[in-house]
């Protein structure tokens, strides 16, 4: 009886002690979004449509294509903070001007006072490096402007 006693307490334990890292792993702040104008971050300019932003290390942000599967930048931040740290997800975008897209200026994950705020540089595509939305299996070559279909 004693012996079952400790093993169930020490299950318990061991059970307490591990829940927090069975719980799912919000590390990469992966958040989706959703875009009905162009929108410019830094030197990528995303074409409407959905999008995924993760964080991939602190500060620098990769962006993904609607399902995740094809980067499509990565951009540097830097570190922003909000005194209202709510349960929703806040992205600040600029207004467009004329004929300059609108583009995102802070990220804030839910619950979190830390977010990045992403300086505003020249426009992408004055850079060559525009993200438009592609068929399945084709590929764009910012540097050239030539596309390729892949078997």
């Amino acid at each position: 009886m004693n012996r079952l006693t400790i093993t169930t307490a020490m299950l318990g334990l061991l059970t307490a002690g591990l829940a927090p890292s069975m719980r799912a792993d919000d590390s990469n702040k992966e958040t989706r979004i959703t875009i009905n104008q162009p929108l410019q971050i830094q030197d990528v300019l995303l074409a409407p449509g959905q999008h995924v932003l993760k964080l991939i290390q602190p500060g620098v942000v990769s962006v993904y294509n609607a399902d995740g599967t094809r980067p499509e930048g990565l951009i540097l931040g830097w570190s922003a903070y909000r005194t209202d740290a709510g349960d929703q997800k806040l992205i600040v975008v600029s207004q467009s001007q004329g004929n300059q897209p609108a583009s995102l200026k802070y990220w804030f994950y839910p619950g979190d006072n830390f977010g990045l705020e992403f300086p505003v540089e020249k426009p992408a595509a004055a850079v060559g490096r525009v993200v438009k939305p592609k068929g399945a299996g084709q590929t764009t070559d910012p540097a050239d402007g030539a596309s390729s279909t892949r078997d």
